[in-house]
């Protein structure tokens, strides 16, 4: 076994200029996309909720066009909690929020205590129907860059919180595995409204007033406000139609696309489907390409596409990256849920054969179960360092101990991904594109995310594709599942 620590990788902004963390690349030199003529300098937003959530989020969207201190940090850990600086056309975004009251459809109360009832499925399906109403009332007229809805309090599903005693791929596990009924509002609102003229943002109270709507059990830890300013800011830059960061690219290497493939189950639990694939160039557009039905294999109980129907999905998510980017790739990098049974990679590699790309990467990217390394003292492993363990298997630490931060910045004891590669692969790239991916979530403007962007977000899409009919429409841009 041989180990090693790969670098942070850096990610671009205005000017070609490079940071290693999202927040100090756009408080230093502005977004990556901050100097073209399509930046969106004007974020026009419609706002759906009660007439005390719209006025509520709309003095705090007004107080974060100022700065806002960062939390006060431990001696030499100021890096973890940076201020925000502020989103108006003056300040490192160069961009602002516009509303306008002609923008604003208010729920009332009493419209949403009449769906309120014992039934949590009655009552999730009928608040997002009222929420898509006036959501799609705002779309047609044609001025919103993004619908901003308020969650309303009272439509509240969420799961016990996750015990502090276990680990943080136990964590994960158990919020997976409870929020699917927390999250049905969310993902039933933005099933209906992946055929509007815009994306959704779907913020709870607890972001703009700075502490938990819920009691209880359902109580959780909150971020500090320059934190929540920086997630959700960035979110809207990105849904608005912007490229608040970027991976580099030098002119020697390849142009790339990397492609997740992860499942989901049918509503009634009935049917098996490829989630999407997910295209990302290093340029950070995304594009969604739905699936075909999948099945558990007998032999490793894991799932799997036949030889054809992966062959179409790759097909298709070329042709798509192809029209949107107006040229293929030469190179393209699977990252997939589970395993490449014979198959599947003799499907893909046709479709990419077919489409003349002489590099293909398939990487089952496996998130439980990876071994565990130790390090002296208190501090878990840093983040970026890879195992080898034989030639067919390799653990990274996306999450762990940053330099950057002077600390570890988790909840949990951090687990590694383990990466399986199928054919030839170079270790140390795979690795490196994996630990650049977990960097590129417009949702999250801190450095280490713990999956690469490709599978969380087919994850992320899958539980929003479940609640559309195999033959409904859907949006190809990614701002709309985020």
């Amino acid at each position: 076994m041989r180990s090693q620590l790969l670098p942070e990788p850096e990610l671009e902004f205005r000017a070609s200029n490079r940071h290693i963390d999202p927040r100090f690349g756009i408080a230093d030199y502005g977004p990556a996309d901050a100097d073209t003529p399509s930046a969106p300098t004007q974020i026009p937003v419609g706002l759906v909720g009660s007439s005390r959530s719209i006025d509520g989020l709309r003095r705090w969207l007004e107080q974060c066009r100022n700065p806002i201190d960062g939390k006060t940090a431990k001696p030499g850990q100021d890096n973890m909690f940076p201020a925000f600086p502020g989103f108006n056309t003056d300040t490192a975004f160069s961009s602002q929020i516009v509303f306008d009251d002609a923008l604003t459809r208010q729920v009332s109360d009493r419209e949403i205590r009449s769906v309120v009832g014992s039934d949590t499925t009655k009552t999730v399906a009928d608040a997002a129907d009222l929420f898509f109403a006036e959501a799609k009332s705002l779309g047609e007229t044609g001025r919103c860059r993004v619908i901003i809805c308020a969650r309303p309090d009272d439509v509240e599903d969420e799961p016990s919180p996750v015990s502090l005693e276990v680990g943080e791929e136990e964590a994960e596990e158990q919020e997976e595995q409870a929020s699917q009924k927390a999250e049905d509002f969310h993902d039933l609102l933005k099933a209906k409204s992946l055929t509007l003229s815009c994306p959704l943002q779907i913020i709870r109270r607890d972001t703009w007033e700075g502490k938990s709507s819920r009691k209880g059990e359902r109580k959780r830890r909150l971020q500090d406000e320059a934190t929540r300013a920086w997630n959700l800011h960035t979110a809207l830059y990105y849904k608005a139609g912007g490229t608040p960061w970027r991976l580099p690219r030098a002119s020697t290497d390849l142009t790339t696309c990397f492609v997740g493939v992860s499942f989901f189950r049918t509503t009634d639990e009935s049917a098996l489907h490829t989630a999407v694939a997910q295209i990302f160039n290093e340029r950070g557009d995304g594009v969604v390409v739905r699936g075909g039905a999948a099945k558990i294999s007998k032999a490793d109980r894991q799932s799997h596409l036949s030889e054809e129907d992966s062959h179409r999905l790759l097909a298709d998510a070329l042709a798509e990256y192809k029209r949107v980017h107006g040229n293929l790739p030469a190179r393209v990098v699977l990252h997939k849920s589970s395993s490449f049974d014979a198959g599947e990679a003799a499907g893909f590699r046709l479709a990419a054969d077919q489409k003349e790309i002489g590099h293909l990467e398939m990487v089952w990217v496996q998130r439980r179960w990876a071994p565990r390394l130790f390090r002296n003292g208190q501090l878990p492993p840093l983040r970026g360092t890879l195992l080898e363990l034989d030639q067919n298997a390799f653990v990274v630490y996306t999450r762990g101990s940053v330099p950057f931060f002077r600390t570890y910045p988790g909840m949990y004891v951090p687990w590694p991904l383990l990466l399986r590669p199928t054919g030839a692969c170079d270790l140390v790239r795979a690795a490196t594109d994996v630990l650049a991916l977990s960097k590129m979530n417009w949702n999250n403007a801190q450095l280490d995310e713990r999956d690469p962007l490709t599978l969380r977000t087919a994850q992320r899409v899958g539980s929003i594709l479940k609640h559309v009919g195999a033959e409904g429409r859907i949006a190809t841009r990614y701002a709309y599942y985020m």
